[in-house]
């Protein structure tokens, strides 16, 4: 950078010109950091950029650690100019930590007086150097994600994901189902955040993709939290940490589950942060409702319950739904349900609502295989609760056969396990060759074929 020629208003020990006035009327934005990498100075250029005033941002340590704003990132020194030399680095343009837009910062030094290039010069300069100057331009401008272009592959992903997630998948014929439907089209037509009370296993993140992908966030991504399942420093800094969920642009909804279980100072912080204008759209589920989270000891903030429960959807459980069974085993199977056994399932009262119906009935599908799933195929002890399976033993059992049962097996797995060789079968049982083959005649055992012995080298000793 050439140094300007001398004039008044030059700053004490800088044996230079006035370079307040001359950076103040600049159309580029410019700033000086001084020792230390604090901001010493920003014309009204660059306050109109950043978005902050100098006086707010005086004294601010330009670097890159792991603590630094993103303000402080994109301003921070390259080790060249530290040096004393002119450099160029690209860095995202703040509040953001990806781009675009991008700043592209040229660093020069901000010297009393010019040296000729060398070595020597450079490491004199560094010494002298007053400060350094940098100078800011603006590259690239900010695409929405809405118009951001998307592959047809991941388009075509996101359509079927999206229709699966159709209100369909929470209808049914009875009044509860009815109530559900109508509650999250209304959810989904407005912006307000949402909180979902329901029982465990009933649906309750289900039902918020639903909203989800009904809303007109859709074409953005979904996000689930489990607050009561995360540390609550690993809940933060998923939320607010470097490239943090709660900023970010491509985020349509946020599902929070059980936020009652963070510390009230980081629900306080979420709350401040969703009551002004998020990025994204907060969904909450809980087994209770957010008056009650605030009523009960004070587990969750008020202002949980007055600005971010503003709509509320509720999730029956699945003993109020039980008409709708032969829909939602249909639909979790993918296969025909035997009368037989939908009735024994509408004679559970399904503690754990869905999810229990849908391990349960996967469970079935296994020991059907690729048939009708029927009545013995549910698990026993859902048959023993309904009263169609005995808890008691047979009245006799005969020892013999037994032990005859096990022995066999057992035989039949060290053959197995010793390739078929008869004599390392033996061995592996602790019993004489001859006893084995009289146990495997008697056990109706047939006798493998042994393998082939290895033969001996021609010409050998």
């Amino acid at each position: 950078m050439p140094n300007p020629p001398s004039g008044k208003g030059r700053p004490r020990g800088s044996g230079g010109f006035g370079w307040r006035a001359f950076f103040h009327h600049s159309a580029t934005p410019v700033f000086v950091l001084g020792k230390g990498k604090r901001l010493r100075y920003a014309n009204p250029a660059w306050e109109r950029l950043a978005g902050v005033t100098l006086k707010e941002a005086l004294g601010m340590v330009c670097s890159q650690r792991r603590h630094s704003t993103p303000l402080a990132a994109a301003l921070a020194p390259t080790p060249e100019a530290l040096a004393g030399r002119h450099d160029r680095a690209r860095r995202p343009a703040p509040p953001g930590r990806n781009g675009p837009p991008w700043w592209d910062v040229t660093f020069a030094p901000l010297a009393p007086g010019a040296e000729p290039p060398g070595d020597a010069a450079d490491a004199k300069r560094g010494k002298e150097t007053f400060g350094i100057v940098g100078f800011v331009t603006v590259v690239g401008e900010p695409v929405p994600a809405a118009a951001k272009k998307v592959p047809a592959a991941v388009s075509a992903l996101r359509d079927r994901r999206a229709a699966h997630f159709g209100f369909d998948l929470l209808a049914g014929e009875t009044p509860a189902a009815g109530r559900l439907v109508s509650q999250a089209r209304l959810a989904a037509s407005v912006a307000a955040p949402v909180w979902i009370v329901g029982e465990p296993g009933s649906g309750k993140e289900t039902t918020a993709r639903v909203i989800h992908h009904a809303s007109a966030n859709r074409d953005r991504a979904f996000v689930g939290i489990d607050c009561a399942g995360l540390q609550p420093y690993l809940v933060e800094s998923l939320l607010f940490g470097h490239g943090g969920l709660a900023g970010a642009d491509r985020v349509g909804t946020l599902y929070l589950k059980e936020p009652a279980a963070l510390p009230r100072d980081l629900q306080q912080r979420l709350a401040d942060h969703f009551t002004d204008t998020p990025a994204a759209r907060l969904i909450c589920g809980s087994e209770r409702t957010a008056g009650d989270g605030v009523m009960s000891g004070g587990a969750l903030v008020p202002m949980f319950q007055t600005a971010l429960s503003a709509f509320e959807v509720r999730v029956p459980p699945l003993r109020e739904r039980l008409g709708d069974l032969p829909r939602l085993a249909a639909r979790l199977l993918g296969r025909p349900l035997d009368p037989a056994a939908l009735a024994v399932l509408r004679e559970h009262s399904w503690p754990v609502n869905l999810r229990e119906l849908a391990g349960t009935l996967h469970e079935a599908a296994r020991s059907a295989e690729s048939g009708p799933v029927l009545r013995e195929h549910l698990p026993h002890e859902l048959r023993v609760k309904v009263g169609i399976a005995r808890t008691h033993p047979p009245k006799s059992l005969n020892l013999d056969e037994i032990l005859a049962a096990v022995e066999k097996k057992l035989i039949q797995l060290a053959l197995k396990k010793a390739n078929n060789h008869q004599t390392e079968t033996a061995e592996l049982l602790g019993v004489f060759r001859a006893k084995l083959w009289r146990r495997l005649d008697a056990l109706g055992i047939p006798i493998p074929p042994q393998p082939p012995k290895p033969r001996k080298p021609e010409g050998g000793d």
